[in-house]
């Protein structure tokens, strides 16, 4: 897979696009696509979800903004995060 190709998997799935329109987006076969974000350390799989954690990250950051702002929506979220957390680690 191109360097091109890998940062617009990468923006695509930030912008949360689906890997069906992201393959026909990019011509490619989806089957073919799909195996191959399903294939553990593969470069289409680490762009892909590279554009999801980086969304993730921001919505996470706005929701601890709005909490330490006092935000009882915010802060009721921010609890379910920590808790989803703090269940993996144990």
């Amino acid at each position: 897979m191109k360097e091109e190709q890998l940062k617009i998997i990468e923006e695509m799935a930030y912008r949360c696009f689906t890997p069906e329109l992201i393959a026909i987006n990019l011509e490619l076969n989806e089957f073919e696509f799909l195996a191959m974000l399903e294939t553990q350390n593969s470069d289409v799989r680490r762009a892909f979800y590279k554009g999801i954690i980086r969304l993730q990250t921001e919505i996470r950051e706005s929701i601890i903004k709005a909490a330490n702002n006092g935000s009882n929506p915010a802060q009721e979220q921010l609890l379910k995060l920590i808790k989803e957390l703090q269940s993996c680690l144990t």
